[in-house]
C-alpha cells in the first residue's frame, strides 16, 4: 500500500527558519529593552572606556583623526599563566597568533584592535571599521551603534553585516584599583 501524497506543511518550515535565521542575524543578542529612543547626536558619543562582554578587558575608544579606533587600555590576564606551558608562565601576555610572525611579540595591552570607524549620521552608527580578534588573529569589518549611552553594541563581519555576530560592551570609568579590586566602575546601564 503507498501512501496518499500530503501537502508538505509550512507551519514548521517557518518555526525552522526562525529558529536559525535569528540568532545569525543577531537579533536574538540584543533584547528589545536595550535600545532607547535616545540616538547620538555627537559623532564623539563612542569614546570613552568599553567593558567587553566577557569582562576581562576595557577598550578605550578615541578620536584619532576623522576615524575612531580603540586598544586595550587593561585586562584581566596580562600575564600568562601555568595553563600556558612553563616556557610562557608568568611572562606578558603577546599577540602570538598574529599573522604577522614579527609582531606575535608585542604585548595585547595596548594592542590597537578597532581601528577605521566613521560616524554615519543618517544611520546613527560607526561604520566601515576593522576588529582585530586576538583569539584567531583574524581581523574582521565591523560596525557599532549605541543601545543607550552607556551601553555600546559591536557587531563584527566578514563581507556582509549579515554575516556576523553582536557583541554588547558597557561603559566604565577608570580609577585607581585597590588591593585586589577592579581598576573600574560600571557606569550606570
Amino acid at each position: 500500500m503507498t501512501t496518499p501524497w500530503r501537502r508538505p506543511s509550512y507551519g514548521r518550515l517557518w518555526l525552522f527558519v526562525l529558529a536559525f535565521a535569528l540568532p545569525l542575524s543577531g537579533a536574538a543578542h540584543v533584547r528589545m529593552a536595550d535600545i532607547t529612543a535616545d540616538e547620538p547626536s555627537d559623532p564623539s558619543a563612542i569614546v570613552g572606556d568599553w567593558l567587553v562582554a566577557s569582562r576581562d578587558a576595557v577598550i578605550h575608544v578615541e578620536r584619532v583623526g576623522d576615524e575612531y579606533q580603540g586598544y586595550i587600555l587593561w585586562q584581566l590576564h596580562d600575564k600568562f599563566g601555568p595553563e600556558d606551558g612553563p616556557a610562557l608562565s608568568g611572562k606578558i601576555v603577546t599577540d602570538r597568533n598574529n599573522p604577522d610572525p614579527t609582531l606575535r611579540a608585542q604585548p595585547l595591552t595596548g594592542l590597537r584592535l578597532l581601528k577605521g570607524l566613521r560616524y554615519d549620521a543618517s544611520n546613527n552608527k560607526w561604520v566601515d571599521g576593522r576588529v582585530y580578534n586576538s583569539d584567531n588573529g583574524r581581523t574582521y569589518n565591523c560596525l557599532v551603534r549605541l543601545l543607550n549611552p552607556n551601553r555600546l553594541q559591536l557587531r563584527g563581519f566578514i563581507g556582509i553585516s549579515l554575516f556576523g555576530g553582536n557583541t554588547v560592551w558597557s561603559r566604565v570609568t577608570m580609577k585607581a584599583p585597590v588591593q585586589g579590586g577592579l581598576p573600574f566602575v560600571v557606569d550606570a546601564q
